[in-house]
């Protein structure tokens, strides 16, 4: 039984109680004798009052189901992905408290299936990746093992042969523990704490940074600035973006400013085409496009620190517009 036709029966029963209770009970106060006569008006009254009952329990009942046949449309449109965008205002209390949290459900849902979908094509595109980058260390590898089987090397060409072969299995080694890390920033496991930026600075990420000569590692952060933040989520992201700027800046300097809203990290290297921009934080995308292994890395650095500069609530940017190196800026998301 649909709400329409509950109602139309529920008051319906309820009207015929209370008038016919009401009729009594007016009967019992003034001390009249009931006759047969009698009862047959109050029947009349209660046949009469019936339809008024009904047309109002309809009413009621129609507009009633309509509320919660909006809802139920709701429901399909996001079990069809159609999630919510716009508000739906309603008089009744209750009512608008169902419509506010199938809005919020909506919106956490499309939050978390975007999320998966992006995470998804990142997996997709990194596993694609991997098995590309790992097969050259794997293939020589391979091919030592069957000359040292067939005694093909010289005992004069062995500590070279197994010199090489520790420099691939480290290549390995680096390459794994890279993607368990870049694995590890997917999840959301941040535990945030007020951190004082320029002490942190000094004290947890500069003594990791190892720049040239000619570089100066310069530091503009305001007295007092403080930023909530993982506190080892933070010092990867910064300890990888001054890492890759040392790599790039053969002269000048690496500065990090403080940002109204989050941090910048700028240099005076050779930059980032214009090409590469949109494709740096994709994982194992190096904007070198001699791919040489010893110096461009996995690629997975900005992936991770883009990863966990979302789990804490923070967008991790290449600023396009900077022409003078390279500047990144990680800035609050207001949500």
């Amino acid at each position: 039984m649909n709400a329409k036709m509950y109602l139309i029966v529920y008051y319906s029963i309820a009207g015929v109680i209370i008038s016919l209770f009401t009729a009594l009970m007016t009967y019992w106060i003034i001390d009249v004798p009931i006759g047969q006569k009698m009862m047959f008006k109050i029947f009349l009254t209660i046949l009469a009052t019936l339809p008024i009952i009904g047309l109002l329990s309809y009413s009621i009942g129609r507009y009633l189901s309509d509320r919660l046949a909006t809802i139920s449309l709701f429901l399909d449109d996001i079990s069809e992905d159609k999630f919510l965008t716009d508000k739906h205002e309603e008089s009744i209390t209750d009512i608008h408290a169902i419509h506010e949290s199938i809005h919020e459900l909506s919106h956490r849902l499309e939050n978390s299936i975007t999320t998966l979908k992006k995470n998804n094509t990142q997996l997709n595109n990194m596993i694609l990746s991997l098995s590309h980058d790992i097969k050259t260390p794997l293939s020589i590898i391979e091919g030592y093992l069957e000359e040292l089987e067939d005694d093909i090397v010289t005992p004069e060409q062995k500590p070279a042969v197994i010199a090489t072969l520790k420099k691939e299995t480290a290549y390995i080694n680096e390459l794994s523990s890279e993607v368990i890390h870049y694995l590890q920033s997917l999840e959301n496991r941040s535990e945030k704490e007020t951190i004082v930026l320029k002490d942190f600075l000094h004290e947890e990420v500069c003594p990791l940074v190892r720049a040239k000569k000619e570089v100066e590692l310069k530091c503009e952060i305001e007295e007092g600035f403080e930023i909530t933040f993982d506190r080892i989520a933070l010092k990867s992201i910064l300890v990888n973006l001054m890492h890759n700027a040392t790599k790039h800046t053969e002269q000048g300097s690496i500065t990090v400013k403080s940002l109204n809203k989050g941090i910048i990290v700028e240099d005076t290297g050779s930059g980032i085409e214009s090409e590469d921009a949109s494709m740096i934080f994709e994982p194992f995308y190096c904007a070198d496009e001699s791919k040489n292994r010893e110096k461009s890395g996995f690629g997975l650095g900005l992936s991770i620190a883009k990863n966990l500069a979302e789990n804490n609530g923070y967008d991790l940017a290449l600023d396009t517009e900077y022409t003078s190196g390279a500047r990144f800026i990680l800035q609050r998301l207001d949500r």
